[in-house]
């Protein structure tokens, strides 16, 4: 972090609280509003198991799913409840603690999506 970021305006009197990212007033930020648009690929979701950086520990990712930010945000939520695991959805990749391939295969399936195992 740069010293000037230190040093940055935190609180107006006359706006309130202030981003300290975009330097505009909190509730007019524009550097963390969600991006609703759905991300370019070739329509598959892909479906993958990864340990790395996560200390031996596998998640299974979703990538590709072709919906907007919003909407992932609730399929990762009713994935979750349907493997009765945690996870998370970050950069429009969903994570999902262990190896639940094989079920998620056939949820988003029977969601309509065109799902692909990827990976070993």
């Amino acid at each position: 972090m740069s010293f000037d970021k230190l040093r940055s305006l935190v609180y107006s009197t006359e706006t309130g609280r202030i981003c300290p990212d975009c330097e505009n007033p909190v509730d007019q930020c524009t550097c963390k509003q969600e991006d609703d648009s759905i991300p370019e690929g070739d329509g598959i979701v892909r479906i993958s198991r990864e340990t790395k950086g996560r200390k031996g520990k596998g998640v299974t990712l979703i990538k590709g799913v072709p919906v907007p930010a919003g909407e992932l945000k609730k399929l990762a939520k009713e994935l979750k409840t349907r493997c009765g695991t945690g996870g998370a959805v970050k950069d429009h990749v969903i994570e999902i603690q262990g190896d639940q391939r094989d079920l998620l295969v056939q949820l988003l399936t029977d969601k309509g999506f065109k799902v692909k195992k990827a990976g070993g």
